[in-house]
C-alpha cells in the first residue's frame, strides 16, 4: 500500500502572456494541462490543492486557492501551498509540464525519508523545483527569501537541506520530454 498522506499541488500563476491564452486551460491530446497534472497527482496524495485563479481553475477533485503571494512567481505559489496544505508533505507540480509522470513522482516520495526539507529531480545539472518534493518546514525559508528578493526558486532551495534524484530524460525509460515546459504555442 502506497503512503497517501501527502498534498498535491498544482501550480497555475502566471499571466499566461507568451502562449495567449490561459495555458493551464490549454488541452495536450485533448485534456486540459491542469486537468493532465491533477489525473497524474490524485493517486498518489490525499488533498489537491490549484493555486491559481479561483474562477477559473477550478476542478472537481481539488480545492482551488488564491495565490496569498500574487506577483512573485512560482515561489509565492508554492508558499501558498505549504501554508494551506492539510499533510506536512506536498507533491508540487507547474501545470505547464505535461510530461511529468507517475514514475517521478513515485521517485520523489519514495527519496522522501524524512531527512530532508525536500526532494527535487536534477537532470544534466539543472534543479526542476516545479516537479519536486516539499516538507510543510520550506515554507519560513522560502518567506525568508522572498524578503531578501530572492525569487528564484532554484536560487531559494539553497536555504533548504534538500535531496537530489537524478533523472536523464531520454535515457533509463525516462522520456525524453519529461520536463518540457509549455510556454507558447509552439511549445504544444
Amino acid at each position: 500500500m502506497s503512503d497517501r498522506a501527502w498534498t498535491g499541488v498544482v501550480l497555475t500563476g502566471g499571466r499566461s502572456s507568451r502562449m495567449g491564452t490561459d495555458k493551464a486551460l490549454v488541452p495536450i491530446d485533448g485534456v486540459p494541462m491542469l486537468a493532465r497534472a491533477i489525473a497524474l497527482l490524485r493517486p498518489h496524495v490525499r488533498e489537491l490543492l490549484i493555486i491559481g485563479d479561483t474562477q477559473h481553475h477550478r476542478h472537481p477533485h481539488a480545492t482551488t486557492v488564491a495565490d496569498d503571494l500574487p506577483g512573485l512567481g512560482p515561489i509565492g505559489g508554492l508558499i501558498t501551498a505549504l501554508d494551506r496544505s492539510r499533510y506536512g508533505r506536498i507533491l508540487a507540480l507547474a501545470c505547464d509540464m505535461p510530461g511529468v509522470n507517475d514514475r517521478l513522482l513515485l521517485r520523489l516520495k519514495e527519496r522522501f525519508d524524512g531527512t530532508v526539507d525536500a526532494v527535487v529531480p536534477v537532470h544534466e545539472g539543472r534543479a526542476e523545483p516545479l516537479a519536486a518534493a516539499y516538507h510543510r518546514r520550506c515554507a519560513d525559508p522560502f518567506r525568508k527569501a522572498v524578503e531578501e528578493g530572492l525569487l528564484k526558486l532554484t536560487a531559494a532551495l539553497d536555504r533548504l537541506h534538500w535531496a537530489p534524484v537524478d533523472v536523464r530524460p531520454g535515457h533509463e525509460g525516462w522520456p525524453a520530454d519529461l520536463f518540457r515546459n509549455v510556454n507558447r504555442p509552439g511549445d504544444l
